[in-house]
């Protein structure tokens, strides 16, 4: 029988049981398949695991990133919780440092306190991000069943994909981004009809929706997030999603201030309160796009194939 050590850990996580959900499989020797990794992520039901596959020559780290329903190019709170686990685990010099090798791309990711794991900021850099269409207001209001005066018409509701594609949707206030209540059924048909979805695509993924609002529950903290995926035709919420925010970072780069230093509260709604640190910056049509935030250890063990 094959059996693998894995790792659970909480990202974008003050305490332990906030933040997002992550479990992190070894498999150095590659020996899983990717319908293995696949049907071990659903059996889980996080909404992410990673398989730490290889060791590279120059130092990186080889990661397959899995959600329940396919294999995903990237994904941020599992980059950060499994540069943790290999910080802690197999790669103890005090590199400062971690590179993780995922299909988008190499992703770095630093360690503020090496010595210091369970206090320190993980910080990811992501890749550049491109952008796609915009959309209605009255068109989004229909698929969502916002009021569409509770909608900030000055900023556009468009698509940033970084990795993973979203669309960036400001709402006017707390009120109304905690009273969001999607419906599965008129969210697909949007999304099928506007090619968003994985099926009618050329990327083969599903765009996500991330609502904000300058509105928060925190004095510390700049926007307040929730962000939708639909998966299996079933709208799901995510508890803290490094990817979005990188995109929403974009956003900000292009849409506003071409210097951008905030932090994001998400997840609050589900309970597990999350804190994002996004810091970027816009040379031109450069874009460097920093998204941090504690990991937290909660489990470790074996898991039989």
């Amino acid at each position: 029988m094959l059996t693998l050590k894995f790792y659970i850990v909480d990202v974008f996580a003050q305490q332990k049981y906030s933040g997002n959900q992550l479990a992190v499989f070894f498999d150095l020797e590659e020996q899983l398949s990717s319908a293995q990794m696949l049907a071990i992520t659903k059996e889980i039901n996080f909404a992410e695991s990673t398989f730490i596959r290889s060791i590279e020559d120059d130092g990186s780290y080889g990661v397959r990133i899995f959600t329940t329903e396919y294999e995903v190019p990237f994904a941020g709170h599992p980059s950060l919780g499994t540069a943790y686990i290999i910080a802690k685990y197999i790669d103890q010099s005090a590199k400062n440092t971690i590179v993780l090798r995922v299909k988008q791309g190499d992703i770095p990711v630093a360690i503020s306190n090496v010595s210091a794991l369970n206090e320190s900021r993980f910080t990811m850099q992501q890749t550049q991000p491109s952008f796609g269409n915009t959309y209605s207001a009255e068109k989004l209001a229909n698929a969502c069943d916002i009021p569409v005066d509770k909608l900030v018409v000055s900023m556009p509701i468009e698509e940033v994909n970084t990795g993973l594609p979203y669309l960036i949707i400001f709402l006017k206030d707390l009120q109304s981004i905690q009273n969001l209540q999607l419906n599965d059924a008129k969210v697909s048909t949007f999304l099928r009809q506007e090619q968003l979805h994985k099926d009618n695509n050329a990327r083969a993924l599903t765009t996500s929706l991330f609502f904000v609002t300058q509105e928060t529950e925190e004095k510390h903290t700049d926007f307040h997030a929730r962000m939708f995926a639909l998966e299996d035709d079933k709208i799901w919420e995510d508890a803290a999603t490094g990817s979005a925010n990188g995109c929403f970072l974009a956003y900000l780069l292009k849409q506003q201030h071409t210097k951008q230093s905030v932090v994001v509260e998400q997840g609050y709604e589900m309970g597990r309160k999350s804190i994002l640190y996004l810091d970027g910056e816009r040379n031109e049509t450069l874009y460097t796009l920093h998204v941090g935030g504690q990991v937290v250890p909660v489990s470790e063990g074996l898991w039989h194939v």
